[in-house]
């Protein structure tokens, strides 16, 4: 579910931009999912999870992509007023709705429906992989995977996801994709055999329902590369 935090951030008012105390900080995204197959012009919603802001004022949290002829591209972004100060007591967090307790973000946003005369494919892209935080400079472009978009009826049914995840092997063999930021995360259907506890990669795939449960759970993450 989406921190309550964020979702109160989108309805501030767009005067509250003009302060010239405001700054920008580039979010990083490091989680995605999205439909595996849309409809020519037709809107869809893609999930992103990734970096947050702590002991911050944030005016504004900015998610809306660009989109062009071959890519659809994210590069969120906060708005923040002033510098960072100290992390106040859990207590006076309580009282201040703009300051985020936890510091990720887990919000849909929408994506305007995609032309073509054909079907066709378009990237997922975001920013991605900062080692800095606190430059108001883009993040490098990562692309997280791919959307079909079909001028025929949409049957498909799967999600499809990407970016960083750990991964751990049970006793019994299951073992649970844990993207960042995402609790309890996905039974993996098939694993690579060298997979151990905890080792992270930057991962694609897709979610979707198998005809019977794997490890116990109706819904489960099928991978299709990995590094």
């Amino acid at each position: 579910m989406r921190p309550a935090s964020f979702v109160l951030l989108l309805v501030l008012p767009v005067a509250a931009c003009s302060d010239p105390d405001t700054r920008i900080e580039p979010a990083q995204v490091n989680w995605m999912e999205w439909p595996a197959e849309v409809s020519v012009a037709t809107p869809f919603a893609v999930r992103l999870v990734g970096n947050g802001v702590y002991c911050v004022e944030v005016v504004r949290f900015v998610t809306d992509p660009t989109v062009d002829n071959s890519a659809v591209t994210f590069e969120p972004y906060f708005l923040l007023h002033g510098e960072p100060y100290g992390c106040r007591t859990v207590q006076e967090m309580a009282t201040a709705v703009l300051v985020p307790i936890v510091a990720t973000f887990d919000t849909l946003t929408a994506v305007r429906g995609l032309e073509s005369q054909v079907s066709r494919t378009y990237e997922i892209r975001a920013g991605s992989d900062v080692l800095t935080r606190g430059v108001a400079a883009a993040l490098p472009i990562r692309t997280f995977g791919d959307v079909t978009v079909s001028t025929a009826q949409v049957e498909n049914g799967r999600i499809n996801a990407g970016g960083l995840a750990s991964a751990v092997r049970d006793s019994l063999g299951c073992v649970t994709l844990r993207p960042y930021g995402i609790r309890p995360g996905y039974v993996v259907e098939n694993p690579p055999a060298d997979t151990t506890e905890y080792r992270t990669a930057f991962v694609r795939g897709y979610i979707y329902e198998p005809a019977a449960p794997i490890c116990g759970q109706a819904k489960v993450f099928h991978l299709v590369t990995r590094n």
